[in-house]
C-alpha cells in the first residue's frame, strides 16, 4: 500500500474514541473547520455522514464496457430506464461532436510526485500542455504531453522529443468533445441516450456483479470522466470492501494469524476513512491497486480475513480528532521509517519509526551433553543400541525392538550386510512394501528420485529404494556408503512411521509454569515438560545438543514417546528475531548495470546522462532518504520514495557498491531489507506479532505511535446523481 497526502472530505466524520475508562464521542470536519470531543450522549454539533458506501475505481478511461447477460437478478439504471440485463447490456460515450486529439505518453511512473515534476519540466521545455492522469486500472500515473490535431503531427513530435531524450514517448489517442454529450447505452436491439454521467448495474441476489475482472458485492457504476470516457467503478459497503482488501493485503493462508488480520483490518479501514473521496474527480474513493489498497472483490475473499473485518467492524484508529492515516507496507526489514524520510512532505507524528523486534530470550535446558549431534543423540536415547560398534547383527536387534513397541510382526529374514541394497531388501520384506513400491512409485520416479543405478540392482530393489526414500526411511546416492547418521535418521524415520514417536511442528508462543505452548495450524497447543527432555538447536541440518533460547514464532519440533514430551528442536533463524524475518523480502539482493540505472534515470529526467550516484541522508531504520545522482557536469538529487521507483528496488532500506567486473557490464549491487515504503504498520511484522501471541491493539499501538481506538458511525450515501451535482 502506497502512501498519499490528505485530502479532506466534503462530508463529517463522527467517531466514538474509548480513552482509558473515559468514553467520548468526537466530531470531526474534514474541511479543516473544526474538531471537537464531547462526552458520549451530548448532542453533535454537526452531522454524523460517514457514508456507508465506498466508492472503488477499477479502470479508468475506458472506451466502453459490455457486460455479459443473462439473469433476471441483474438490474441496470441508465437514466429513467430500469432494466433486466437479459442480454449483453453495453455502455459507451454518446455521439462525440467534435474529432478527438493525438498526444504524447511520455512515461507511466508509480510516484505521482515525480510525474508532476515530469510533466511540469516538459511543458516548460516543450512550450506544450502537459498532465498527469491516474490510471485506477495500473495504479500509474500517466504523463502525457501536447495536443495535436493529425497523426502525423503527432509523429514529429514524438521524433523531436526522441531527440531531446524522451526516446520513450508513444503516440495515444484522446477524445475532444464535451461530456455534456452523454452515455449510450445498447442491450440487444434497443438503444438509447443517458443524460448525465452516470449508469449504474447491481444484482439482486448475493452474487454480486460479474465483469471481466472478477465478481463484485454492491453495485457496478459507469462515470463519463471530464476526459470523455469511462471509469468502472465499484460501490458497495464499507465493510464488504474490506472483505476484499484485507486477504489481499495479508493473505490469510500464509498468514494465518487472527489477531495480525484484525490489524490489518482496522488499518485498511482507518485507511479508508482517512482517504475517502481523495478521487472525487475521477468519480470514486479510492483505487483497487497498492497505490491506495490491493482490492480483488468477491475472489479475494477468504473465512479468516472475513472473520478478521467481522470482529473488528467499524473500529479505526484516531489521533488528535480524526482517523489516521494508517500507512502498511508488507516488510519493514526490521525496524520502520520516520514518515518524513519516505514523504518528504508529510510529518504525522503517529508514523514514526518503531522496531520490529522484541527484547527478552526464553531458555529451556535439557539433560544431554552440550553439541551431541541430532538425530543420533536422541534415537540412542529412545532406541539404545546393545553394543558400542555399530554392526548389521546390533541394527537388526534395534528394528526387532522397535517392531515389539509398535506391535508390528518381526522381521522374517535376517540382515546380512549393513549397506544400502541389504538394509533396503531388509525393511521392504519387514515392512511388506512390494505391493506399495508397485502401486505408488512409477516406472519415471525411480530415475528421477535416485538418479543413476549402480551395478547389480534389479528393477525390484530400485523400486522399493524410491519408495523407501519417498518415505523418509532410507534416502542418499545408492552408491555411497551407509553412514552412522543416516542409519539413525532411517531409525527415527521408522519410529515415526510405525507411531512410537509422534512428531508436532509448529511455532513458539509462550513457556510457563512448566508448560510449553506452540501454534499448530491456527491452533495453541500446550505440552507438559518432563524429564529426561533433550533439546537440539542450530541451524536446518546443524542441529545439536544445547539450551533453547526463544522468541515467539521460532520455529520448533516437538517429539513425543507415549504421549509425553521427550525432545524438542528449535531452528535458527538466519534473518534473526525481528518480527518481520519469516517474509522472503527479509533480505535481498539487486544488480543494476550503469545501463540499466541511466534507462531508468532517464525516464524521469529525459536527457540526463547518468555516470554515479551518491547517498546524502538515511533515516532510524536506516533507510535512504536522499541521494544524489551524477550526470555529465550535472547533478539531480531524489528523495523519499522515488528513491525506490527511481532504482527498481524493493525497498529504500539498502547499501549501494560498485563493481566493474572486467568481463561484464559495471553497475551497482544494492543489498537491502524489506520490501514496500516501511512506513505504519509491517504487515508480516503484524503476523509475527500475532504469532507471539500479541492481540490486534497491541499490534497497532505498536506501529502507530500514541494512537486511539475508535469507532465510526455510517449514514446512507447520497444517491449518485445528487453526488455527482454537488461536486
Amino acid at each position: 500500500m502506497a502512501g498519499s497526502p490528505v485530502h479532506y472530505r466534503r462530508w463529517w466524520v463522527a467517531a466514538v474514541l474509548t480513552a482509558g475508562v473515559a468514553a467520548v464521542a468526537l466530531v470531526v470536519d474534514f474541511q479543516g473547520v473544526s474538531a471537537s470531543v464531547q462526552p458520549i450522549g451530548a448532542r453533535p454539533t454537526r452531522p454524523l455522514v460517514i457514508p456507508e458506501n465506498v466508492r472503488v475505481g477499477l479502470a479508468t478511461d475506458l472506451e466502453r464496457l459490455t457486460l455479459p447477460c443473462c439473469g433476471s437478478d441483474l438490474r441496470a439504471q441508465a437514466g429513467e430506464t430500469q432494466v433486466a440485463l437479459v442480454e449483453p447490456f453495453t455502455v459507451e460515450p454518446a455521439a462525440r461532436g467534435g474529432r478527438g486529439v493525438y498526444r504524447l505518453q511520455v512515461a507511466a511512473l508509480k510516484d505521482e510526485a515525480q510525474a508532476r515534476r515530469l510533466a511540469l519540466e516538459m511543458a516548460e521545455r516543450e512550450g506544450t500542455p502537459a498532465d498527469v492522469v491516474f490510471d485506477a486500472g495500473t495504479g500509474l500515473y500517466r504523463v502525457r504531453v501536447g495536443r495535436y490535431a493529425g497523426r502525423e503531427e503527432a509523429d514529429e513530435a514524438a521524433m523531436r522529443l526522441a531527440m531531446g531524450g524522451s526516446s520513450g514517448a508513444f503516440v495515444v489517442s484522446e477524445p475532444s468533445a464535451s461530456v455534456a454529450e452523454g452515455l449510450r447505452v445498447t442491450q440487444g436491439e434497443s438503444s438509447w441516450r443517458v443524460r448525465g454521467r452516470w449508469v449504474a448495474v447491481w444484482s439482486r441476489s448475493e452474487a454480486g456483479v460479474r465483469i471481466s475482472s472478477g465478481r463484485y458485492r454492491g453495485r457496478i457504476l459507469l462515470y463519463l470522466n471530464d476526459r470523455g470516457t469511462l471509469n468502472l467503478i465499484n460501490e458497495l459497503p464499507l465493510e464488504d470492501y474490506l472483505r476484499g482488501v484485507v486477504p489481499r493485503e495479508m493473505g490469510p493462508e500464509a498468514y494465518d494469524s487472527l489477531e495480525g488480520l484484525k490489524a490489518q483490518a482496522v488499518a485498511a479501514r482507518s485507511y479508508a476513512v482517512h482517504n475517502l473521496s481523495e478521487f472525487t474527480a475521477e468519480g470514486y474513493d479510492i483505487c483497487a491497486t497498492p497505490r491506495c489498497q490491493v482490492y480483488g472483490g468477491v475472489a479475494a475473499e477468504h473465512p479468516l480475513s472475513d472473520r478478521a473485518v467481522a470482529e473488528t467492524v467499524g473500529q479505526v484508529l484516531a489521533y488528535g480528532g480524526g482517523p489516521v492515516d494508517a500507512m502498511y507496507s508488507s516488510t519493514c526489514g526490521g525496524h520502520t521509517e520516520d514518515v518524513a524520510i519516505v514523504f518528504p512532505a508529510r510529518d504525522e507524528p503517529y508514523l514514526r519509526a518503531v522496531p520490529c523486534f522484541e527484547a527478552g530470550l526464553t531458555e529451556l535446558s535439557g539433560d544431554l551433553p552440550p553439541g551431541e549431534p541430532f538425530p543420533e543423540a536422541l534415537v540412542r536415547r529412545l532406541l539404545p543400541p546393545r553394543e558400542a560398534a555399530v554392526t548389521a547383527a546390533g541394527t537388526a536387534g534395534r528394528i526387532r525392538q522397535l517392531a515389539s513397541e509398535a506391535g508390528f510382526p518381526q522381521p522374517r529374514s535376517f540382515l546380512q550386510e549393513l549397506d544400502r541394497r541389504s538394509l533396503t531388501r531388509y525393511l521392504a520384506d519387514w515392512l511388506d512394501l512390494a505391493f506399495d513400491a508397485e502401486l505408488f512409485v512409477s516406472g519415471a520416479d525411480v530415475p528421477y528420485a535416485l538418479g543413476e543405478a549402480p551395478a547389480g540392482w534389479s528393477s525390484e530393489e530400485l523400486r522399493l529404494a524410491a519408495y523407501l526414500a519417498r518415505l523418509g526411511v532410507l534416502d542418499g546416492p545408492l552408491a555411497a556408503p551407509l553412514s552412522t547418521r543416516e542409519l539413525e535418521r532411517s531409525l527415527l524415520a521408522l519410529m515415526t512411521l510405525l507411531r512410537t514417536v509422534e512428531q508436532v511442528e509448529g511455532r513458539f508462543a509462550s513457556l510457563k509454569d512448566g508448560r510449553l505452548a506452540i501454534s499448530v495450524d491456527s491452533t495453541i497447543r500446550d505440552f507438559e515438560i518432563g524429564r529426561p527432555l533433550a533439546t537440539f538447536r542450530g541451524r536446518e541440518g546443524e542441529l545439536r545438543a544445547a539450551p533453547l533460547a526463544m522468541v515467539p514464532g521460532d520455529h520448533l519440533k516437538l517429539f513425543l514417546e507415549d504421549g509425553e514430551l521427550v525432545a524438542i528442536t528449535q531452528r535458527v533463524e538466519r534473518s534473526g528475531a525481528a518480527y518481520d524475518r519469516s517474509s522472503k523480502f527479509s533480505s535481498w539482493r539487486r544488480f543494476r548495470t550503469d545501463r540499466e540505472l541511466a534507462a531508468l534515470i532517464a525516464e524521469r529526467h529525459p536527457g540526463f546522462e547518468f555516470r554515479g550516484l551518491q547517498v546524502l541522508e538515511r533515516g532510524r531504520s536506516g533507510r535512504v532518504g536522499r541521494i544524489r545522482v551524477l550526470g555529465d557536469g550535472s547533478a539531480v538529487e531524489i528523495e523519499g520514495l522515488a528513491i525506490r521507483w527511481a532504482l527498481d528496488l524493493p525497498d529504500t532500506l539498502f547499501t549501494a557498491k560498485r563493481l566493474e567486473p572486467p568481463q561484464a557490464e559495471p553497475g551497482w549491487l544494492f543489498a537491502g531489507r524489506g520490501w514496500g515504503h516501511g512506513v505504519g504498520l509491517c504487515q508480516v511484522g503484524a503476523y509475527g506479532m500475532g504469532l507471539r501471541g500479541h492481540s490486534y491493539m497491541d499490534i497497532l499501538t505498536h506501529y502507530y505511535s500514541g494512537v486511539s481506538a475508535a469507532s465510526v458511525e455510517v449514514v446512507p450515501r447520497p444517491v449518485y446523481e445528487d453526488w455527482a451535482r454537488r461536486r
